[in-house]
This record gives C-alpha cells, structure tokens and sequence, in this order.
C-alpha cells in the first residue's frame, strides 16, 4: 500500500484499508464527533484550564506505551524519564499474567503483516461498520483471548456510576465507559481483520498512586458492542447532515 497508513480529513483521523483507496474514520475520532453535547463542553472546559495538559497526557501515554512494549518483546524498558516512572510501577505484573502474546502495538504473526503499512502504523478495519482502529495489546491467557489497552491517568478509573451524593469518580466513570467502548469496537475489527475472535476486554489503567485493571467478557462486553454500534449508526447520520448542509 503507498501512501500514509494514517491521515486526517478535515482534521478528522482516518486510516487505509486493504482495499486501495479504502479508508475509514478512527475509534476514537467517530466517539469524538458522537460525544454528548455535555461530554464535549467539559472536555473543553478541562482544556482551558489545563493549557498544555492534553499534549502533555499524550506524551506521558506515547512513553508508557513504548515501555510495555519493550517488555512484552522481551527487550528493556529503556530510561523512563522520572515524571513517568510512577506510572510504569506495577504495570508488568499484569502483563506477565499473560501466557503469551499475539499483538503488542502491532502484528507478532507474520501472516499478519498485512496490518501494517509502510509507515510502520498497525491497524485493524470494519469494512462492516466503516472503521479503523491500532489494538494496545492482544494476549492469550488459559486458551482466552483478551485484547487490552494502556491507559494513563491523574485519577483512577471507576467501573460503577456514582452516586447522587458522591461525584467525584464521574471523570473516572466516564473514561471507563469510552474506552469499553473503543475496545468493543477494536474487537469487531479484530475478528473481521485478522479472523478471530475476542472473548475478553481489558482496560489496564496506570496513576502516579496505583494500577487498575477491568475486564470485560460475556453479556457486558455485548453491551459496550451495542452501543458501539449506535454510535456508528449516529456517526452516519452526522455525516451525511453535514454532506447535505455543504450542498445547500
């Protein structure tokens, strides 16, 4: 394939397929413009006052990242720089539960080095549900076929909606439920890319305290599935509200 694997339209992301000419919006981009109205005005509030903290979250993940994939191929983790090191602690015990591993940013089968473009970027793709999106982590434990993802934050995540009188892990709820989210879509992709399938979720989440991980399987990971696809049902309808509008 030539070309950039990854590119953006109208500063939307988007990745190629292996169709030439075939390419789809990212997860994470179709979660973006399918965002309530509420979701995206404290996202931009947390923005303001953070000036700066967005670029540097991403750099905290790229670093960590990069970290959990040396370790996985079995190579060292390299010299993390300090601000990091918290969030490294305590994140190789849950990889080395793994009995071993399939994907680790990108293919470890070379039957599926088709995945990969020529950039280097790893991807997999719906050509179903029109959507692209480059898996953490896919690992096999007791014949269980998990895909995972990293997740750095300041605050832990919190699998439960808080309480009326207790809302200070909403932020945490609400990360969750968006990465449960890219996750389900990440496993379609998987079984219609690479032809298998996913029988578990995991969300491995790493903050300057502590570590977390969340799984996800049987009926709930069907739910995030669903409503996955409604928000794919809804993405359509955006879009083609914006082709109509730019033709008026």
């Amino acid at each position: 394939m030539d070309g950039p694997t990854r590119f953006e339209v109208n500063g939307a992301r988007h990745y190629t397929t292996d169709i030439p000419g075939k390419a789809y919006p990212s997860v994470t981009t179709i979660l973006g413009k399918t965002a309530s109205e509420h979701a995206k005005k404290m996202l931009n509030n947390w923005n303001l006052k953070n000036p700066g903290g967005k670029e540097k979250a991403a750099a905290r993940g790229t670093a960590i990242h990069a970290a959990c994939e040396r370790y996985i191929r079995g190579l060292p983790v390299g010299d993390l720089h300090e601000d990091y090191l918290p969030f490294w602690q305590g994140l190789s015990q849950h990889l080395d539960r793994y009995d071993h591993f399939l994907w680790s940013e990108k293919p470890l089968k070379p039957e599926w080095d088709y995945c990969t473009g020529k950039d280097g970027i790893s991807r997999v793709w719906s050509h179903k549900y029109g959507s692209c999106g480059c898996p953490d982590l896919i690992g096999v434990r007791g014949g269980v076929v998990i895909l995972g993802d990293f997740k750095t934050s300041n605050q832990p995540y919190c699998r439960y909606f808080p309480t009326k009188t207790d809302r200070s892990n909403f932020t945490g709820w609400s990360k969750l439920n968006k990465c449960g989210l890219q996750l389900a879509a990440y496993a379609l992709a998987i079984e219609e890319t690479l032809g298998i399938s996913v029988d578990c979720a995991q969300i491995l989440v790493s903050t300057p305290e502590t570590d977390q991980s969340f799984l996800f399987h049987g009926d709930e990971l069907d739910r995030f599935r669903t409503k996955w696809l409604q928000k794919v049902r809804r993405y359509g309808e955006l879009k083609e509200m914006e082709e109509q509008e730019a033709e008026e």
